[in-house]
C-alpha cells in the first residue's frame, strides 16, 4: 500500500508538531530544574554509560563536537556533576550519583507520561503511524534532495498558526 505524503499544514502534522514542542518544553523545564540542558544531559548520559571518549565528537541523540563537549565537561565539573579519574577520563562524581538517578527517573517518567493515556493497542497503532510518518518524511527528504536544494523550506510555526486563525502560517528556513 502506497501512502499519500502528508502536507505540512494537515491537522495531524500540526498536532504532532505542537505535541513535540510541548514535550520538548517539559523536558527542558525538567532538566533546568537540576541545572542542566539537553546537551549537558546527553553528555552526562554518555559518561554514565561509558560511551563518551574525550577529545572526540559525541554522536548520540544529538551531535556534540569535541570542542563543545570539552566546554560542557568543564561546566559539569564546575557544577559538581563529574570528576576526572587519574587518566583524565570523566566519571559521574560520587556526590552527583543520586542527582543523576533522580534526573534519569524524572526524564523516564516524562517519557512514560507522554504515552500513558494510551492503551497498549493504541500505543502499537501510534507507533505504526509514527513509522509511516518517518517513512513519508524520509521519502520527502529524498525527493527534496534530488530537487533544487537551494529553495527555502517552509514549516508551520505555532505562533503563526494562532495569529493566522489556524490557517497554517509558515516560517521559511534555508535548506
Amino acid at each position: 500500500m502506497h501512502t499519500k505524503p502528508l502536507e505540512p499544514n494537515e491537522p495531524v502534522v500540526l498536532a504532532l508538531v505542537d505535541a513535540v514542542i510541548a514535550w520538548q518544553g517539559a523536558l527542558e523545564q525538567t532538566l533546568s530544574t537540576s541545572g542542566l540542558n539537553y546537551g549537558k544531559w546527553t553528555l552526562l548520559r554518555a559518561i554514565y554509560q561509558n560511551a563518551f571518549v574525550r577529545h572526540e565528537p559525541l554522536a548520540g541523540t544529538m551531535l556534540i563536537d569535541a570542542a563543545c563537549a570539552e566546554r560542557m565537561l568543564g561546566e559539569l565539573h564546575d557544577d559538581g556533576w563529574v570528576e576526572f579519574a587519574g587518566t583524565g577520563t570523566p566519571r559521574i562524581s560520587a556526590a552527583a550519583e543520586g542527582r543523576v538517578e533522580r534526573v534519569w527517573g524524572a526524564v523516564k517518567a516524562l517519557h512514560s507520561v507522554s504515552v500513558s493515556p494510551f492503551s497498549s493497542h493504541e500505543r502499537v497503532a501510534l507507533g505504526t503511524l509514527l513509522q509511516r510518518m518517518k517513512l513519508t518524511l524520509s521519502d520527502h527528504s529524498a525527493r527534496r534532495s534530488r530537487g533544487t536544494a537551494s529553495e527555502p523550506i517552509t514549516v508551520p510555526t505555532p505562533a503563526g498558526r494562532k495569529a493566522a486563525g489556524g490557517t497554517g502560517a509558515m516560517q521559511s528556513l534555508s535548506a
